[in-house]
C-alpha cells in the first residue's frame, strides 16, 4: 500500500516556491494549483525528486502558502473592523425599500400573420 507523502512549506515570495524546488533535486513539478483563500495565496504542486524514495511513492505533494508581512495583516485587520462597523450599522439603521424598477421594455402586439401564401392564387 502507498502513501501520499506530504510537504507543509511557508514561504515570504511567491517565486521562493520555485526556487526552492529546484534546490531539492527535483527532477519533475507539475499538476501545480493556486488558490487565494481570505487574501492568503497558496500553491500545491506535486514534486517527484531525482533520488530514489525507498520507502512509500516516489512523488511528494507540496502545499506551499505565502506567509502574511505585517503591513497586510494590519490592512486585514483595518478592512475586518470596517465591514462590521457597516454591518452594525446598517442593522441599526433598519433595511432599506427597494427602489422602483425603471421603466426599460415595452410590449408591442404584431398584426396576425396571413395564413394564404401569395402564390397560391
Amino acid at each position: 500500500m502507498t502513501r501520499t507523502k506530504w510537504m507543509r512549506l511557508g514561504v515570504k515570495d511567491p517565486a521562493d516556491i520555485l526556487r526552492w524546488a529546484a534546490a531539492q533535486n527535483t527532477r519533475h513539478l507539475d499538476d501545480f494549483r493556486h488558490r487565494v483563500i481570505r487574501g492568503r495565496e497558496f500553491v500545491s504542486f506535486r514534486m517527484v525528486p531525482r533520488y530514489r524514495v525507498e520507502i512509500g511513492t516516489t512523488d511528494i505533494i507540496v502545499v506551499a502558502h505565502v506567509r502574511d508581512t505585517a503591513r497586510q495583516r494590519l490592512a486585514a485587520a483595518i478592512g475586518a473592523r470596517y465591514r462590521r462597523a457597516l454591518r452594525q450599522i446598517g442593522a441599526v439603521l433598519g433595511p432599506r425599500p427597494a427602489p422602483a424598477p425603471a421603466h426599460t421594455a415595452q410590449l408591442f402586439s404584431f398584426a396576425e400573420p396571413r395564413l394564404s401564401s401569395p402564390l397560391s392564387r
